[in-house]
């Protein structure tokens, strides 16, 4: 059994690495990781003033120390050469599949053998991973789920419940959306129960306590919550400073709206999930959806009703739903950051609700289990080929714009990348794009008005940014 689960495990890692490897050789990006990385003062040198910054007060709008921490470590051994950055992504994401099979591989006997390894493999490979892992700026992403998924397999063992509070904590450092963990292991205690030291699937009762946990599991999480509700209070605080996106206010996207919304994302990560084509690193905003509030609540309302109507035949799918719904909690659309509501991003830890559901059926018939397998071959091709749209600024966004022409942020951010180039009539004609979109967009004028200074048409530039003489160009915005 254990040579089986190392081979399995090594599998698993190396057709992971595969897929992301031609991330090795890509660019840093003008979307972030300008903020982030490159022009992030507190990353260039790990000093008590920098740790103590990183801990104390948001960065970006964003309170993730560890995440810093990681980059600053990262900044020290590779200065700013972006494969160093890219490397530890991809390793994290490779590590994090493996914790996927050793965590699915821990639910028990009535598991069959091949799920572990399907699920794992759909969690490795499947292109909606690619932004996680290729966008050197998303590294919150595959490590705040490296620690929350080593905290789920300490939960699991039912004892040293300290050591899953800390892999926890960590966890939230990394990323705020972490702070479902304790909802998550509630979710575990009903649908699993103990027998013989291995989880196994149950349709009822909840999990007795052994070892280190109380007989009462929400008594022993009570910790868990009160962090989750501290990082909670501090990631609205720390969007409500400085400038840039914030949590969309009703003007933009309108209360009454927001509870469909819920629907139309669960919906969206759903089709995407089963049907990986047409991804965008930048999806059409609110104002640009063309949906229909009544069937996105129905269509949820259905899928969710018809996993609840199999609880008792195949209680997993229900299992799976919830466990998607409660990660994807923190971006499902109630509160959305600026106005475009869903990323391939946010998918990143629930889509292993899904995948453990595909690898789980596929598991059970051979034929369907020969079927994934082709599958998994097409979305490992799938992956290569999204991970190449990430290899610098001008492949990212020119993707985007195949797929939503208008895409303003695609515009402004290419007028600013070319007028870096010294390519000024492509920054000026993309820069006219972006005007005609958004007629009083501070961000478009005021890299068009660059783009018109450096090609020496400064009369121009003032009458579309008068303070173009004094304002230098605009970072990525």
């Amino acid at each position: 059994m254990r040579k089986s689960l190392w081979i399995g495990a090594l599998a698993i890692a190396l057709l992971t690495l595969a897929a992301h490897l031609p991330g090795l050789r890509h660019q840093f990006v003008l979307w972030d990781d300008t903020t982030h990385i490159t022009q992030n003062p507190v990353i260039r040198a790990l000093t008590w003033a920098n740790i103590t910054a990183m801990f104390t007060q948001p960065i970006a709008k964003l309170y993730c120390p560890l995440t810093w921490l990681s980059f600053a470590v990262d900044h020290q051994i590779w200065g700013q050469n972006p494969f160093g950055y890219h490397l530890t992504n991809i390793l994290l994401h490779v590590a994090n599949t493996v914790l996927v099979f050793l965590l699915i591989g821990q639910i028990g006997k009535s598991v069959p053998p091949l799920a572990p390894f399907f699920t794992a493999l759909l969690f490795g490979i499947h292109p909606l991973r690619v932004e996680s892992v290729a966008w050197a700026t998303e590294r919150k992403d595959v490590l705040f789920v490296f620690f929350y998924l080593l905290a789920l397999l300490v939960y699991l063992r039912r004892d040293k419940l300290w050591l899953c509070f800390l892999l926890f904590v960590a966890a939230t450092l990394a990323k705020s959306a972490a702070v479902t963990f304790p909802v998550v292991a509630l979710l575990l205690d009903r649908f699993l129960v103990t027998n013989g030291g291995a989880s196994v699937p149950a349709s009822g009762a909840p999990a007795p306590a052994s070892g280190g946990r109380s007989a009462h599991p929400l008594r022993s999480l009570l910790p868990f919550f009160a962090v989750s509700i501290l990082i909670g209070t501090v990631t609205v605080w720390a969007q409500a400073s400085g400038i840039g996106e914030t949590v969309a206010g009703a003007e933009a996207i309108p209360l009454f709206l927001r509870p469909a919304l819920v629907g139309y994302c669960a919906l969206f990560y759903l089709g995407k999930f089963l049907w990986p084509l047409n991804l965008s690193a930048i999806y059409p905003s609110f104002d640009e959806l063309h949906w229909y509030p009544i069937l996105s609540g129905l269509g949820f309302l259905a899928v969710t009703a018809g996993a609840w109507w199999l609880r008792r035949r195949a209680p997993v799918v229900l299992a799976g739903w919830l466990f998607y719904l409660v990660t994807l909690a923190p971006t499902i659309g109630l509160m959305p950051v600026g106005i475009h509501v869903v990323a391939d991003r946010y998918s990143y830890l629930p889509l292993l609700g899904l995948c453990f559901v595909t690898g789980y059926a596929a598991s059970h018939h051979r034929v369907a289990a020969v079927v994934l397998s082709i599958i998994v071959a097409g979305l490992m091709t799938l992956t290569v080929l999204r991970t190449r749209v990430w290899a610098n600024t001008e492949t990212l966004f020119l993707s985007v714009l195949d797929d939503n022409p208008r895409s303003l942020p695609a515009l402004i951010n290419l007028t600013k990348w070319h007028t870096d180039l010294d390519e000024f009539d492509r920054a000026i004609e993309y820069g006219e794009r972006a005007l005609a979109i958004a007629p009083h967009g501070e961000p478009g004028r005021r890299n068009l008005a660059a783009a018109l200074k450096q090609a020496g048409r400064l009369e121009e530039a003032v009458r579309v940014w008068p303070q173009i003489a004094a304002s230098p160009p605009a970072a990525g915005h």
